[in-house]
């Protein structure tokens, strides 16, 4: 008997998860850009880091309660397990979050730095460390980050692929479209702040944002039809499990709601926006509302992404 275990504190998880390795990846390539001084994608770069450490470390709080004895959460780092996803998993999650927090307190101005921790206990060596200005570092963080982030938004997936009695799952194609769909909804939300804040836009930096997002939302896309093509062309169970999304339940908010409306709409929105720049070389002018339900849209495909996957594969099974 199919059971559902995995409900929508699991979702959570994977999206915020995604969300954390996208912000930071997107933080980390602004920051590498800089040259010689010439800082183009400074509020990228800062946004992006500002925001990076709290949906991963969110999830994670969200995930221990989901373990049934919560309080025991500490024994996943007792010891480390190359041939256990949760085990290489969870100390993956631990140093990409310890890095996030260091670029973090690395992109506050001085002030900002100054009143945080003034909340903060005066002692420790790691505090004092902490408290003194990192700025000069931001480039070496950001590329050390780099790679973690890679991984965490491949983890999302290689969780769900590696239970191998769920056919849905049984392919290296979802850790491939969970990390694109990271890596653009780190774009998304970046896009939604540029396009709420205050300041006036500033054409480089959506031209920077528009052209990843179009990237990442294209490559999961052709992730997305070899998932559909490779199942029809599997085992009876793992086409049978395909049947949740081709006539099943999930249908329409497979469709519809996340191919439809969360990963085509924004692209063809994006490469509308994208097009005077390419075809004309003229300075484009974005629009903030549209950016910012363009972001929006972005955002939820990826949620229903993992809502998708994580209920359509707990359904399927191998006979």
């Amino acid at each position: 008997m199919k059971t559902i275990e995995w409900g929508f504190l699991i979702i959570n998880y994977l999206f915020l998860g995604g969300l954390s390795a996208g912000l930071f990846f997107v933080a980390a390539l602004a920051t590498l850009l800089e040259h010689n001084g010439d800082r183009p994608y400074a509020r990228i770069a800062r946004y992006g880091a500002l925001l990076a450490p709290w949906p991963v470390m969110l999830g994670c709080f969200l995930l221990i309660f989901d373990l049934g004895k919560w309080y025991r959460f500490y024994k996943l780092f007792l010891h480390l397990r190359w041939v256990s996803p949760m085990s290489i998993g969870s100390w993956l999650l631990l140093i990409f979050s310890g890095i996030s927090l260091l670029l973090f307190v690395a992109s506050l101005a001085k002030e900002e730095r100054q009143r945080l921790f003034q909340k903060l206990p005066a002692s420790g060596a790691i505090l004092r460390l902490l408290s003194g200005d990192l700025s000069a570092w931001q480039r070496p963080i950001a590329a050390l980050g780099l790679p973690f982030s890679i991984g965490v938004g491949i983890y999302t997936g290689v969780l769900l692929g590696a239970v191998q009695s769920r056919p849905f799952w049984n392919t290296n194609l979802v850790a491939q479209m969970f990390l694109f769909s990271a890596l653009s909804t780190g774009c998304a939300t970046l896009i939604l702040v540029l396009a709420l804040a205050g300041k006036r836009i500033e054409a480089v930096e959506f031209r920077l944002l528009y052209t990843l997002d179009i990237c990442f939302l294209t490559l999961e896309f052709f992730i997305v039809l070899p998932y559909l093509i490779h199942g029809e062309l599997s085992v009876e169970a793992v086409r049978e499990s395909l049947q949740l999304i081709l006539g099943g339940p999930f249908t329409l908010v497979f469709w519809v709601f996340f191919l439809g409306l969360g990963l085509l709409a924004p692209l063809a929105i994006e490469v509308r926006e994208m097009a005077p720049v390419l075809l004309s070389k003229t300075v484009a002018h974005y629009s903030k509302p549209l950016a910012a339900v363009t972001a929006l849209l972005v955002l939820a495909g990826g949620f229903l992404l993992r809502y998708i996957f994580v209920f359509a594969g707990q359904m399927s099974a191998f006979k």
